[in-house]
C-alpha cells in the first residue's frame, strides 16, 4: 500500500466516524475468544448476571468480584452487561483472572456521566483477558488501577477494547500511596479515549505496549515520571499526540506506525535517554514536527517520515546541544531530518548489513484472530488429582499431559486453582497442545528425591506452557535441582512459555533452579511471552530464542559449543534484588533492547577463555541502579568483564544514582572494544578500570555534571576519537543487532500483520 493510499484510506474513516457510521468493518478489533470453561471458573451468569444489554447487571457482577480471593477467576460470558455504577476488586490478593469473550463481551456503561466503569485496589501477577469495555462517551475511565493496597506488579491485559472514555481508558491514579509496574497492554484496542493510558506516577514503570492499536484519541499513550516500552503498535488520528513522553528512566518506541495524528512523538526528560527504532509516521497535521525532543540522549534509526504538512525537518530539537545518534532515518518533502540546523549534536553511524523491518506507515498489529486452548482435559475434574498439596498428583497429572498430547488440536491438561505436590518427574513431549493453569496459584510443589526436575521438555511441536507456577518460591520451599528443563536435538521444535513462574524473584541465587533450556538445535524455537524466574541457557545457541517479557531472577548463558548461528534476544527485561543481572560465559553473545536493573548488587558479568569463539554482546537498557550494603562496599560493579573478546554496547541507559562511581571493570589479554551509547549519568560517573587489551568508546553520552569527571584507567579514550569511522562502522554492527531482534519479533510474534 502506498503512503498516499493510506491517506486516503485513514481520511475515508475519519469522515465515516464524523458522520456517525461508527467503526468501519475493515478495521481490526479484538478477537472473538470461543473459551470453553474451565471447572474454577466463577461466572457472573452464575450470579445473576443476564448479559442482555437491557438488565442492570451491576450487583450481580459487584457480587462475583466481592467473592475473589488469591487466584480467582472471573468468568464474564458472551453478552452485553449494562453497568450503572463502578464495580470494583478489593484486596490485596494475586494472582486474580477476570476473563471474557473479547469482543463478544461487553461491558457498557449506563452510569452518570463521568464516572469509571472498573477498578482494583491492589492486585499482582493479575490478568484482564478478553473484556471490551465501552463508556459510550460518558464514562472519564474505563479501568481504573487505584495502587492503595500493595504494589501491583506483572499484571497484564490481553485482548482488551477500551472505548469511547472522556477521561482514559486505563489510569493509573497518581494519588496512591503504591504503584502500578512491570503491567502490559498485549493485543489491546484504544478507540475514542481522551487518553488511551495514563501513568503519571514515580514508580509506574516497565509499562510494555505489544500489537495494540489507538484509534481517535487525544493522547493514546501518557508517561509522566514512569518509563515505557511501546512496541508494534499502530497509531491513527490522535488530535494531541500519540506518545506523550516524560519518563524518569529510559523508554523506547519501537516498530511503530502512525496516520493522520497530530504529532507521533512528544519527548521531554533531561535525564532519561530514548530510542526510536524502524517506525513510519505518515501525515502527521501539527505545526511541531512528527517528534519533538528535549532532553536526554536519543537515538533514532531506521524511521520514515512521509506526507509532511509542510517542508520542516519532522525532528524538532528544543534543547540546544541535544545528543542524538542517528542512522538510516528518511524523511520525505524535506532537505533535513532534524531541525533547526544546528541545535543537535548528530553522530551518524552508517547503513549496517541489515534495514528496517516495518514497511508501511499503515502496518497493523492488532489480532482479531488468535490460538486459544480447544478441549479441556482437567486434572482434577477428570483425572482426581486433588490440588491439596498433601495428596501426590503425579499421576493424575502426567494421565491430563498425556490426553492433551494424545488429542493435539490445541487441547489444553488443565490445572485449576490449587498446589499440586509432584514425586516425580511430569514429561511434556509431542505436538499442538497446551499444559496450563489458572494463573499464579496454579502451583507445582516438589517432593520428590532431592535434586529432582519438575518438568521436563524435550523436542515439542507447538507446544504451550501457561499461567503455572512451577517451583516458584512462593509455592513453598522445595529440594528440587530444576524447576523446568528443556533438551533439543536436530528436530524441528518449538515451545511457549507465557505466564509461568519459576524460582528466583529476590532469591539472589542466579544458579538455582529456573527455567533451563540445554542443548538446543538450529531448527529450535523458544517464546517466552511473560516468564519470571531465574533463565540458564546453555549449548543453545544455534537456537532462536525470543524472551518478550521476563521478570526478575539472573540470566545465566553458558556453553562450549562452538557453533553460533541462532538468535538469543530479550525485549522487556527487568532484574532486581539480583546478585547479577546477567551472566554471559564462554563468550556468548546476547542482544536486549529494553533492560531495567535495580535494587541489584551488580549488573552484568560477561567472560570468556582461550579458544572460545568472539562474541557480541547489545544491550539497551532503562535504568541500572545497585544498593550497597555496608557490609559490602566491594558491589555495585555495573559490568565486570573477565577476558571476554570481541565488542560490547551498552546503551541507551541511565546510570541512576547509585553507587556515586559507575564502576566498569576488566581483565584479561584477549581484544575487547567496549562501547557507551547514548548513556545519562544521573549523579553518577564513570569509574572504568581496563586492560591494556581493551578500548573503550563514548558516543552521545551526558552526565549531571561534566562527562570529564570519569575515572579511566589506563586514559585510553578522547573525546575526539569517539567519531573515528572504525568506532561508528562497529556501532552499525549494533543496530544490526538490534534489527535482527526486530525481524525475529515481527516474524515469531506478529507474522499476519498487514
Amino acid at each position: 500500500m502506498t503512503c498516499r493510499t493510506e491517506v486516503a484510506s485513514l481520511l475515508a474513516w475519519l469522515l465515516a466516524a464524523a458522520a456517525g457510521a461508527g467503526e468501519p468493518g475493515d478495521l481490526p478489533h479484538v478477537p472473538a475468544l470461543a473459551w470453553e470453561p474451565r471447572s474454577d471458573w466463577v461466572s457472573v451468569k452464575g450470579l445473576g448476571a443476564v448479559g442482555d444489554g437491557v438488565a442492570d447487571d451491576t450487583a450481580a457482577i459487584q457480587k462475583a468480584l466481592d467473592g475473589v480471593r488469591e487466584g480467582s477467576t472471573i468468568y464474564f460470558p458472551a453478552g452485553t452487561y449494562r453497568v450503572t455504577n463502578t464495580v470494583s476488586m478489593k484486596g490485596p490478593h494475586c494472582g486474580v483472572t477476570l476473563i471474557g469473550h473479547g469482543r463478544d463481551t461487553r461491558l457498557v456503561w449506563d452510569g452518570a456521566a463521568g464516572g469509571a466503569l472498573m477498578g482494583d485496589d491492589g492486585f499482582a501477577e493479575t490478568r484482564f483477558v478478553g473484556l471490551t469495555l465501552d463508556g459510550r462517551g460518558k464514562a472519564a475511565v474505563d479501568f481504573l488501577h487505584h495502587s492503595d493496597r500493595r504494589f501491583e506488579t506483572e499484571v497484564r491485559h490481553i485482548h482488551m477494547a477500551f472505548l469511547g472514555f472522556t477521561e482514559a481508558g486505563v489510569f493509573a491514579d497518581p494519588k496512591d500511596k503504591f504503584a502500578l509496574a512491570e503491567t502490559s497492554f498485549e493485543n489491546c484496542l484504544f478507540d475514542a479515549c481522551r487518553r488511551g493510558v495514563s501513568f503519571t506516577s514515580f514508580n509506574d514503570y516497565n509499562y510494555t505496549f505489544d500489537g495494540c492499536e489507538f484509534r481517535r484519541c487525544g493522547i493514546a499513550i501518557e508517561c509522566k515520571h514512569g518509563n515505557f516500552y511501546a512496541r508494534n503498535s499502530h497509531f491513527e488520528g490522535s488530535t494531541d499526540v500519540d506518545i506523550l513522553s516524560a519518563p524518569e528512566h529510559g523508554s523506547s518506541v519501537r516498530r511503530c506506525t502512525s496516520v493522520g495524528s497530530r504529532q507521533f512523538l512528544r519527548y521531554a526528560n533531561p535525564v532519561s535517554p530514548m530510542t526510536l527504532q524502524d517506525c513510519h509516521v505518515a501525515a502527521w497535521t501539527g505545526p511541531d514536527g512528527a517528534v519533538s525532543l528535549s532532553g536526554a540522549p536519543v537515538m533514532i534509526f531506521d524511521c520514515v517520515f512521509t506526507h509532511p504538512p509542510d517542508k520542516e525537518p519532522p525532528i524538532r530539537v528544543h534543547k540546544a546541544g541535544q545528543q542524538l545518534i542517528v542512522s538510516e532515518n528518511h524523511a520525505e518533502g524535506s532537505p533535513a531530518l532534524v531541525g533547526p540546523e544546528g541545535r543537535a549534536k548528530l553522530s551518524v553511524i552508517p547503513a549496517g548489513q541489515r534495514k528496517g523491518a516495518i514497511r508501511s506507515a499503515q502496518q497493523r498489529f492488532l489480532k482479531d484472530n488468535v490460538r486459544i486452548p480447544a478441549k479441556v482435559f482437567d486434572a482434577r475434574r477428570d483425572f482426581g488429582a486433588k490440588g491439596d498439596g498433601q495428596a501426590d498428583d503425579t499421576a493424575a497429572i502426567q494421565r491430563a499431559i498425556d490426553a492433551a498430547r494424545a488429542h493435539g488440536k490445541a487441547a489444553i491438561a488443565y490445572l485449576p486453582l490449587g498446589t499440586y505436590k509432584i514425586t516425580d518427574t511430569l514429561r511434556i513431549t509431542g505436538a499442538d497442545y497446551y499444559v496450563g493453569g489458572s494463573g499464579f496459584r496454579s502451583q507445582l510443589l516438589w517432593r520428590g528425591p532431592d535434586g529432582g526436575t519438575i518438568l521436563a521438555i524435550h523436542d515439542p511441536q507447538d507446544v504451550t506452557l501457561e499461567h503455572l507456577a512451577v517451583g516458584n518460591h512462593d509455592s513453598g520451599q522445595m529440594n528440587n535441582a530444576i524447576d523446568i528443563h528443556q533438551t533439543g536435538s536436530d528436530a524441528p521444535s518449538r515451545m511457549t512459555y507465557d505466564g509461568v513462574f519459576v524460582y528466583g524473584m529476590y532469591q539472589k541465587q542466579p544458579f538455582r533452579k529456573g527455567l533451563r533450556l540445554e542443548g538446543l538445535g538450529e531448527k529450535a524455537v523458544v517464546l517466552m511471552p511473560h516468564v519470571q524466574g531465574n533463565l540458564r541457557i546453555v549449548d543453545s545457541a544455534r537456537a532462536t530464542i525470543l524472551a518478550g517479557m521476563t521478570f526478575e531472577g539472573s540470566v545465566v548463558v553458558e556453553g562450549k559449543d562452538a557453533r553460533r548461528t541462532g538468535l538469543l534476544g530479550f525485549l522487556t527485561r527487568l532484574s532486581t534484588l539480583t546478585t547479577h543481572g546477567l551472566y554471559v560465559r564462554g563468550n556468548h553473545s546476547i542482544v536486549m533492547s529494553d533492560f531495567y536493573v535495580e535494587q541489584a548488587d551488580n549488573g552484568f558479568v560477561l567472560e570468556g577463555a582461550p579458544g572460545d569463539p568472539e562474541g557480541r554482546v547489545t544491550i539497551q537498557g532503562a535504568k541500572t541502579q545497585f544498593t550497597i550494603r555496608k557490609d559490602a562496599p566491594a558491589e555495585g560493579t555495573a559490568m565486570d568483564l573477565r577476558n571476554y573478546a570481541g565488542e560490547v554496547f551498552l546503551g541507551h541507559n541511565q546510570f541512576y544514582c547509585e553507587p556515586e562511581a559507575v564502576r566498569i571493570a576488566h581483565k584479561g589479554e584477549r581484544p575487547l572494544h567496549l562501547f557507551l551509547l547514548a548513556d545519562f549519568f544521573y549523579n553518577t560517573r564513570l569509574d572504568v578500570r581496563m586492560a591494556p587489551a581493551a578500548r573503550l568508546t563514548l558516543l552521545g553520552c551526558e552526565a549531571v555534571g561534566p562527562i570529564d569527571k570519569a575515572t579511566i584507567h589506563p586514559a585510553r579514550w578522547r573525546p575526539e576519537n569517539s567519531g573515528a569511522p572504525d568506532a561508528l562502522a562497529a556501532v552499525a554492527r549494533a543496530l544490526d543487532d538490534l534489527r535482527r531482534l526486530g525481524e525475529a519479533d515481527l516474524a515469531l510474534t506478529h507474522p499476519s500483520s498487514p
